[in-house]
């Protein structure tokens, strides 16, 4: 089965857009404990209630590429079989330049249709990255998550 990609444009700078990813998290998907600056840096994120994943930075290309490596996943949720389903999936940024602007493109490698999380998922990843960060990164608004 295909990993869940977006892609979508920005008229910022690949390095505003990057640094949104590496530095400014919080500010557009969910508490983090700490900036991805190099690899091997670890953060944690924060969910509803005990809800947790820590990732690590698997690579870095500045201004055009983040992979952050799910080592540690604690879900809880009625559309998750699995408290540790996000575990050795990665998150992959790629930003390139377009149209005086940034494309974005986002891909969860590991998350599928065929993992009870999908929809959850998906409807979420939707939310914070077609919403939430597209904002952040034009108006300087986000809409993270509280927790």
């Amino acid at each position: 089965m295909s990993d869940y990609t977006v892609s979508f444009f920005s008229t910022v700078t690949q390095e505003r857009a990057y640094l949104a990813v590496t530095e400014q998290m919080p500010k557009w998907w969910t508490p983090t404990s700490a900036p991805f600056l190099a690899v091997d840096d670890i953060a944690k994120t924060g969910f509803t209630g005990k809800s947790y994943c820590i990732f690590r930075v698997k690579k870095l290309i500045p201004m055009q590429l983040i992979e952050l490596e799910c080592i540690q996943s604690f879900m809880i949720s009625e559309y998750v079989d699995d408290p540790k389903e996000w575990e050795g999936t990665t998150l992959r940024f790629e930003f390139s330049s377009a149209n005086n602007g940034t494309e974005i493109i986002f891909t969860h490698i590991g998350l599928s249709p065929d993992i009870k999380c999908w929809d959850m998922c998906k409807s979420g990843w939707d939310h914070y990255l077609l919403g939430s960060l597209k904002s952040y990164l034009e108006i300087g608004e986000g809409r993270p998550n509280s927790f």
